[in-house]
């Protein structure tokens, strides 16, 4: 099975193994070094911009913010996931200082802010799962719910929890827009 893990991982196992011990990598240390999405400028801009030209065209214009870019590398970096025993882990992006600053480089680059919860199972293997409450992101004002490309997100996500921890996964994804007047009662499930 082919791992990667996160730093945190790799020192906890550095530190192990320099004191002598075993190196031990339990299913929450493989599932928390598998990133939330898979890139946020290609996942977010990318995805919800499929239906509509001018959609995509604006996404990619708000995504050129450097501030925007910043914001959501640190959002990468900076929230970390909570373990549910051990074979579940969850990223809850609402308590993640780091959402706030996702949320004003995007309306100050001018876009228009929204969330996806993916749920992903581990359908051959050990049996993990792995979830991802209201990761942001930032879309063109033109774009509407409908432009936001379901199939793409759940696709991406289950070959990127392959690639880094093996297995066979099944995910789902919903979004929402961010604001209420933004269509948030319509979601894509």
């Amino acid at each position: 099975m082919k791992l990667f893990t996160s730093l945190l991982a790799f020192a906890s196992a550095t530190n192990a193994s320099l004191r002598g011990g075993p190196v031990v990598m339990t299913s929450n240390a493989v599932l928390s070094a598998v990133p939330a999405i898979p890139d946020p400028s290609l996942f977010m801009s990318g995805s919800i911009r499929e239906g509509d030209d001018t959609c995509g065209t604006e996404s990619e214009k708000v995504w050129k913010d450097a501030d925007l870019d910043t914001a959501s590398k640190g959002l990468k970096q900076s929230c970390a996931p909570t373990f549910m025993g051990d074979k579940t882990i969850k990223y809850d992006y609402p308590s993640c200082d780091a959402t706030a600053a996702v949320i004003a480089a995007c309306s100050s680059a001018g876009g228009m802010s929204y969330t996806v919860d993916k749920a992903c199972s581990e359908t051959s293997g050990s049996g993990r799962s792995i979830y991802y409450s209201k990761v942001p992101g930032c879309a063109g004002t033109s774009c509407t719910i409908s432009d936001f490309d379901k199939q793409y997100v759940e696709t991406a996500t289950q070959d990127v929890l392959k690639e880094q921890s093996g297995g066979t996964w099944s995910c789902t994804a919903t979004a929402s827009f961010s604001n209420p007047s933004d269509e948030a009662l319509l979601s894509v499930e």
